[in-house]
Protein backbone atom coordinates (compact mmCIF):
# COMPACT_ATOMS: atom_id res chain seq x y z
CA UNK A 1 0.00 0.00 0.00
CA UNK A 2 1.00 3.08 -0.49
CA UNK A 3 -0.08 6.68 1.09
CA UNK A 4 -0.08 10.29 -0.62
CA UNK A 5 -0.94 13.54 1.25
CA UNK A 6 -2.24 16.30 -1.22
CA UNK A 7 -3.16 19.63 1.19
CA UNK A 8 -6.06 21.26 -0.44
CA UNK A 9 -8.10 24.37 0.64
CA UNK A 10 -12.38 24.52 -0.08
CA UNK A 11 -13.91 27.70 -0.28
CA UNK A 12 -17.22 28.65 0.79
CA UNK A 13 -19.82 29.90 -1.88
CA UNK A 14 -20.72 32.58 0.71
CA UNK A 15 -18.54 33.59 3.70
CA UNK A 16 -19.54 31.30 6.58
CA UNK A 17 -20.27 32.58 10.02
CA UNK A 18 -20.80 31.64 13.24
CA UNK A 19 -20.22 31.88 16.91
CA UNK A 20 -17.23 30.94 16.31
CA UNK A 21 -16.04 33.57 13.74
CA UNK A 22 -15.86 34.10 10.37
CA UNK A 23 -14.61 32.29 7.39
CA UNK A 24 -14.20 32.26 3.11
CA UNK A 25 -11.97 28.51 3.26
CA UNK A 26 -11.01 25.70 4.85
CA UNK A 27 -7.74 24.01 4.95
CA UNK A 28 -8.34 20.23 3.78
CA UNK A 29 -5.34 17.27 3.73
CA UNK A 30 -6.42 14.25 1.08
CA UNK A 31 -5.41 11.31 1.87
CA UNK A 32 -4.82 8.67 -0.97
CA UNK A 33 -4.32 5.51 -0.03
CA UNK A 34 -3.61 3.30 -3.36
CA UNK A 35 -2.87 -0.94 -4.14
CA UNK A 36 -2.36 -2.51 -6.97
CA UNK A 37 -4.84 -0.90 -9.28
CA UNK A 38 -6.66 1.04 -6.74
CA UNK A 39 -7.50 4.12 -5.22
CA UNK A 40 -9.33 5.37 -1.77
CA UNK A 41 -9.89 8.55 -0.26
CA UNK A 42 -10.07 10.60 2.87
CA UNK A 43 -10.23 13.48 4.30
CA UNK A 44 -9.40 15.45 6.99
CA UNK A 45 -11.17 19.05 7.33
CA UNK A 46 -9.42 21.78 9.71
CA UNK A 47 -11.82 24.29 10.45
CA UNK A 48 -9.62 27.01 12.15
CA UNK A 49 -11.39 26.17 15.71
CA UNK A 50 -9.56 22.62 15.61
CA UNK A 51 -6.51 22.16 16.86
CA UNK A 52 -4.97 20.56 14.03
CA UNK A 53 -3.36 22.20 10.77
CA UNK A 54 -2.43 21.32 7.50
CA UNK A 55 1.22 20.91 8.67
CA UNK A 56 0.29 18.61 11.88
CA UNK A 57 -1.72 16.05 10.01
CA UNK A 58 1.34 15.48 7.58
CA UNK A 59 3.19 15.30 9.77
CA UNK A 60 1.60 12.47 11.66
CA UNK A 61 0.31 10.39 8.83
CA UNK A 62 3.63 10.33 7.40
CA UNK A 63 5.49 9.22 10.56
CA UNK A 64 3.09 6.04 10.62
CA UNK A 65 4.25 2.76 9.13
CA UNK A 66 1.41 1.16 6.88
CA UNK A 67 3.49 -1.16 5.14
CA UNK A 68 2.26 -4.08 8.04
CA UNK A 69 -1.17 -3.79 7.18
CA UNK A 70 -1.87 -6.22 4.83
CA UNK A 71 -4.58 -7.30 2.41
CA UNK A 72 -7.03 -8.61 4.08
CA UNK A 73 -7.19 -6.27 6.54
CA UNK A 74 -9.64 -4.71 9.26
CA UNK A 75 -10.34 -0.90 9.34
CA UNK A 76 -11.16 -1.31 12.48
CA UNK A 77 -8.26 -3.03 14.28
CA UNK A 78 -6.38 -0.43 12.19
CA UNK A 79 -8.05 2.39 14.50
CA UNK A 80 -7.67 1.08 17.28
CA UNK A 81 -3.90 0.20 16.99
CA UNK A 82 -3.00 3.42 15.84
CA UNK A 83 -5.12 5.16 18.32
CA UNK A 84 -3.89 3.18 21.58
CA UNK A 85 -0.33 4.08 20.60
CA UNK A 86 -1.03 8.24 19.74
CA UNK A 87 -3.59 10.45 21.27
CA UNK A 88 -5.18 12.94 19.45
CA UNK A 89 -4.55 14.24 15.85
CA UNK A 90 -8.63 12.99 15.43
CA UNK A 91 -8.98 14.51 11.37
CA UNK A 92 -6.03 12.83 10.44
CA UNK A 93 -6.78 9.85 12.25
CA UNK A 94 -10.17 9.99 10.41
CA UNK A 95 -8.63 10.72 6.97
CA UNK A 96 -6.79 7.68 7.25
CA UNK A 97 -9.77 5.34 8.77
CA UNK A 98 -12.38 6.44 5.84
CA UNK A 99 -9.87 5.59 3.40
CA UNK A 100 -8.90 2.07 4.68
CA UNK A 101 -13.31 1.55 4.61
CA UNK A 102 -13.16 3.22 0.96
CA UNK A 103 -10.24 0.11 0.04
CA UNK A 104 -11.93 -2.44 1.77
CA UNK A 105 -15.42 -1.81 0.30
CA UNK A 106 -13.31 -1.65 -3.23
CA UNK A 107 -11.57 -4.66 -2.40
CA UNK A 108 -15.09 -7.11 -1.45
CA UNK A 109 -17.30 -5.33 -3.96
CA UNK A 110 -19.13 -4.33 -0.55
CA UNK A 111 -20.62 -1.14 0.39
CA UNK A 112 -18.87 0.44 3.35
CA UNK A 113 -22.82 0.02 4.69
CA UNK A 114 -22.77 -3.37 4.35
CA UNK A 115 -19.24 -3.72 5.89
CA UNK A 116 -20.68 -2.12 8.72
CA UNK A 117 -23.45 -4.61 9.18
CA UNK A 118 -26.14 -1.52 8.27
CA UNK A 119 -29.30 -2.54 7.01
CA UNK A 120 -31.14 -0.27 4.03
CA UNK A 121 -33.66 2.03 6.03
CA UNK A 122 -35.26 5.27 4.94
CA UNK A 123 -32.71 7.88 5.68
CA UNK A 124 -33.34 11.13 7.87
CA UNK A 125 -33.86 14.50 6.98
CA UNK A 126 -30.70 16.52 6.15
CA UNK A 127 -30.30 19.81 7.37
CA UNK A 128 -28.99 22.88 4.47
CA UNK A 129 -27.07 24.94 7.16
CA UNK A 130 -27.71 29.01 6.67
CA UNK A 131 -24.31 30.89 8.57
CA UNK A 132 -25.20 34.25 9.62
CA UNK A 133 -26.43 36.52 7.13
CA UNK A 134 -28.63 39.61 6.35
CA UNK A 135 -32.13 39.30 4.97
CA UNK A 136 -31.56 39.21 1.47
CA UNK A 137 -28.16 36.96 1.41
CA UNK A 138 -30.40 34.81 3.46
CA UNK A 139 -33.46 35.11 0.89
CA UNK A 140 -30.07 33.57 -1.69
CA UNK A 141 -29.56 30.77 0.67
CA UNK A 142 -32.69 29.57 0.67
CA UNK A 143 -33.98 30.02 -2.86
CA UNK A 144 -30.87 27.99 -3.69
CA UNK A 145 -31.36 25.40 -1.05
CA UNK A 146 -34.90 24.98 -2.15
CA UNK A 147 -33.71 24.35 -5.92
CA UNK A 148 -31.22 21.56 -4.31
CA UNK A 149 -34.65 20.16 -2.74
CA UNK A 150 -33.47 20.33 0.75
CA UNK A 151 -36.02 20.22 3.22
CA UNK A 152 -34.61 21.05 6.94
CA UNK A 153 -32.39 24.14 7.29
CA UNK A 154 -30.32 24.78 10.55
CA UNK A 155 -29.68 28.07 11.58
CA UNK A 156 -26.88 29.13 13.09
CA UNK A 157 -27.14 32.21 15.70
CA UNK A 158 -24.04 34.06 17.30
CA UNK A 159 -26.50 35.37 20.83
CA UNK A 160 -26.78 38.60 18.83
CA UNK A 161 -29.69 39.59 16.64
CA UNK A 162 -31.04 35.99 17.13
CA UNK A 163 -34.87 36.76 17.29
CA UNK A 164 -34.19 39.01 14.23
CA UNK A 165 -32.64 36.02 12.06
CA UNK A 166 -35.28 33.74 12.42
CA UNK A 167 -37.62 36.39 11.99
CA UNK A 168 -36.20 36.93 8.48
CA UNK A 169 -35.90 33.17 8.01
CA UNK A 170 -40.11 32.74 8.65
CA UNK A 171 -40.55 35.56 6.13
CA UNK A 172 -38.82 33.67 3.79
CA UNK A 173 -40.27 29.95 4.41
CA UNK A 174 -42.29 28.36 6.06
CA UNK A 175 -39.80 25.07 5.62
CA UNK A 176 -38.78 23.73 9.19
CA UNK A 177 -35.11 24.28 10.78
CA UNK A 178 -33.60 23.47 13.52
CA UNK A 179 -31.17 26.21 15.46
CA UNK A 180 -27.10 26.14 16.24
CA UNK A 181 -26.27 28.33 18.98
CA UNK A 182 -22.55 26.85 18.67
CA UNK A 183 -21.69 27.79 22.42
CA UNK A 184 -23.49 31.04 21.57
CA UNK A 185 -25.28 32.01 24.89
CA UNK A 186 -23.27 32.68 27.72
CA UNK A 187 -25.62 32.92 30.32
CA UNK A 188 -29.04 30.59 31.99
CA UNK A 189 -30.84 33.79 31.51
CA UNK A 190 -29.66 34.71 28.25
CA UNK A 191 -30.75 31.45 27.22
CA UNK A 192 -34.07 31.18 28.76
CA UNK A 193 -34.94 34.72 27.44
CA UNK A 194 -34.16 33.71 24.02
CA UNK A 195 -35.66 30.51 23.71
CA UNK A 196 -39.09 31.84 25.40
CA UNK A 197 -39.04 34.05 21.68
CA UNK A 198 -38.13 31.60 19.63
CA UNK A 199 -39.57 28.73 20.34
CA UNK A 200 -42.57 30.41 19.04
CA UNK A 201 -41.56 29.56 15.83
CA UNK A 202 -41.16 25.81 16.21
CA UNK A 203 -37.67 24.81 15.71
CA UNK A 204 -37.20 20.75 15.67
CA UNK A 205 -34.29 20.88 18.10
CA UNK A 206 -31.84 23.39 19.35
CA UNK A 207 -27.79 22.35 18.92
CA UNK A 208 -25.21 23.58 21.95
CA UNK A 209 -26.60 26.29 23.95
CA UNK A 210 -23.82 27.19 25.84
CA UNK A 211 -19.65 26.85 25.67
CA UNK A 212 -18.63 23.60 26.71
CA UNK A 213 -17.52 25.04 30.37
CA UNK A 214 -21.45 25.99 31.38
CA UNK A 215 -22.79 22.67 30.83
CA UNK A 216 -24.30 22.31 33.79
CA UNK A 217 -26.92 24.78 33.08
CA UNK A 218 -28.46 22.17 30.72
CA UNK A 219 -30.62 20.60 33.17
CA UNK A 220 -32.24 23.24 34.08
CA UNK A 221 -32.85 24.30 30.50
CA UNK A 222 -33.88 21.24 29.46
CA UNK A 223 -36.65 21.09 32.48
CA UNK A 224 -38.01 24.18 31.68
CA UNK A 225 -38.20 23.92 27.69
CA UNK A 226 -39.74 20.50 25.72
CA UNK A 227 -38.00 20.97 22.61
CA UNK A 228 -34.81 18.08 21.74
CA UNK A 229 -31.27 19.62 22.73
CA UNK A 230 -27.90 18.42 21.02
CA UNK A 231 -24.92 18.62 22.24
CA UNK A 232 -22.04 19.55 19.57
CA UNK A 233 -19.09 20.85 21.09
CA UNK A 234 -20.06 19.46 23.83
CA UNK A 235 -19.05 15.79 22.90
CA UNK A 236 -15.98 14.80 21.19
CA UNK A 237 -15.85 11.16 21.39
CA UNK A 238 -17.52 8.03 22.92
CA UNK A 239 -16.05 8.73 26.90
CA UNK A 240 -17.99 11.64 27.06
CA UNK A 241 -21.44 10.05 26.66
CA UNK A 242 -22.16 8.98 29.51
CA UNK A 243 -21.71 12.52 31.36
CA UNK A 244 -23.83 14.08 28.40
CA UNK A 245 -26.64 11.76 28.81
CA UNK A 246 -28.58 14.05 31.81
CA UNK A 247 -27.20 17.29 30.46
CA UNK A 248 -28.91 16.93 25.96
CA UNK A 249 -31.83 14.74 24.18
CA UNK A 250 -29.09 13.88 21.61
CA UNK A 251 -25.37 14.36 20.24
CA UNK A 252 -24.07 15.11 17.14
CA UNK A 253 -21.57 13.01 16.15
CA UNK A 254 -18.55 14.22 13.40
CA UNK A 255 -15.80 11.87 11.80
CA UNK A 256 -13.46 15.06 12.24
CA UNK A 257 -13.99 14.97 16.34
CA UNK A 258 -13.97 11.31 16.95
CA UNK A 259 -11.62 10.06 14.47
CA UNK A 260 -13.40 8.23 11.75
CA UNK A 261 -16.21 6.09 10.58
CA UNK A 262 -14.77 3.05 13.11
CA UNK A 263 -15.39 5.22 16.48
CA UNK A 264 -18.07 7.02 15.04
CA UNK A 265 -20.23 4.03 14.49
CA UNK A 266 -19.08 2.89 18.31
CA UNK A 267 -20.60 6.23 19.26
CA UNK A 268 -23.73 6.07 17.50
CA UNK A 269 -24.42 2.40 19.20
CA UNK A 270 -23.51 3.90 22.81
CA UNK A 271 -25.85 6.94 22.19
CA UNK A 272 -28.29 4.24 21.28
CA UNK A 273 -27.79 2.32 24.25
CA UNK A 274 -28.52 5.34 26.36
CA UNK A 275 -31.37 6.34 24.74
CA UNK A 276 -29.86 9.56 23.02
CA UNK A 277 -30.95 10.50 19.51
CA UNK A 278 -28.15 10.90 16.68
CA UNK A 279 -27.12 13.85 14.45
CA UNK A 280 -24.46 12.57 12.01
CA UNK A 281 -22.58 15.69 11.33
CA UNK A 282 -19.46 17.71 9.48
CA UNK A 283 -17.05 20.36 9.56
CA UNK A 284 -18.03 22.00 5.99
CA UNK A 285 -15.85 18.85 4.47
CA UNK A 286 -15.88 17.66 1.08
CA UNK A 287 -17.37 15.08 -0.83
CA UNK A 288 -14.82 12.74 0.44
CA UNK A 289 -15.46 13.36 4.31
CA UNK A 290 -19.49 13.81 3.46
CA UNK A 291 -19.56 10.55 1.97
CA UNK A 292 -17.89 8.59 4.46
CA UNK A 293 -20.18 9.74 7.12
CA UNK A 294 -23.52 9.34 5.14
CA UNK A 295 -22.57 5.53 5.83
CA UNK A 296 -24.49 5.99 9.15
CA UNK A 297 -27.24 7.94 8.52
CA UNK A 298 -29.53 4.70 8.33
CA UNK A 299 -28.25 4.67 12.08
CA UNK A 300 -29.55 8.47 12.84
CA UNK A 301 -32.58 10.64 13.61
CA UNK A 302 -31.25 13.90 11.88
CA UNK A 303 -27.86 14.23 9.36
CA UNK A 304 -26.13 17.54 8.70
CA UNK A 305 -23.44 16.35 5.43
CA UNK A 306 -24.12 19.64 3.49
CA UNK A 307 -20.55 20.59 3.06
CA UNK A 308 -20.57 19.70 -0.66
CA UNK A 309 -23.45 22.35 -1.11
CA UNK A 310 -21.84 25.03 1.03
CA UNK A 311 -18.14 24.75 -1.09
CA UNK A 312 -17.49 26.04 -4.18
CA UNK A 313 -14.61 24.36 -5.51
CA UNK A 314 -14.94 20.44 -4.14
CA UNK A 315 -12.66 17.96 -6.02
CA UNK A 316 -14.93 15.04 -5.71
CA UNK A 317 -18.35 14.23 -6.07
CA UNK A 318 -20.64 11.71 -3.59
CA UNK A 319 -23.47 11.59 -1.72
CA UNK A 320 -26.25 13.86 -2.62
CA UNK A 321 -29.53 15.07 -1.11
CA UNK A 322 -32.50 13.93 -3.09
CA UNK A 323 -35.96 15.15 -1.87
CA UNK A 324 -34.36 16.26 1.63
CA UNK A 325 -32.68 13.01 2.37
CA UNK A 326 -29.00 11.51 1.65
CA UNK A 327 -28.61 9.42 -1.05
CA UNK A 328 -25.41 7.21 -1.18
CA UNK A 329 -23.25 7.36 -4.36
CA UNK A 330 -20.01 6.26 -5.70
CA UNK A 331 -17.17 8.28 -4.39
CA UNK A 332 -15.70 9.98 -8.09
CA UNK A 333 -12.80 12.34 -8.98
CA UNK A 334 -13.64 15.30 -10.48
CA UNK A 335 -10.45 17.37 -10.87
CA UNK A 336 -7.01 15.68 -11.20
CA UNK A 337 -4.85 17.08 -8.33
Amino acid sequence: MKLDLIPFQLRFKQPFKIAHGVRETTDVVYVKLTHENLTAWGEATLPPYLPETQKSVIEFLSSLDITGFKVPFNPTQIFHEIDSQYAGNYAAKAALDMAFWHLKSQLEGTPVTALLGIQAAKLPLCTYTLGVSGFDEMRKKIDEADELGFELFKIKLTGGNDLEVIENFRKITHKRFAIDVNQGWKSLTEAQQKLRAILHFEPVFIEQPFPVRLGYFMPELMGEFQIPFYADESCQKLTDLDDLVDCFDGVNIKLMKCGGITPALDMVEKASDLGMSVLIGCMSESSVGCTAAANLVALADYADLDGPYLNVNDPFSGMTVERGRIKQNPLLLKIPF
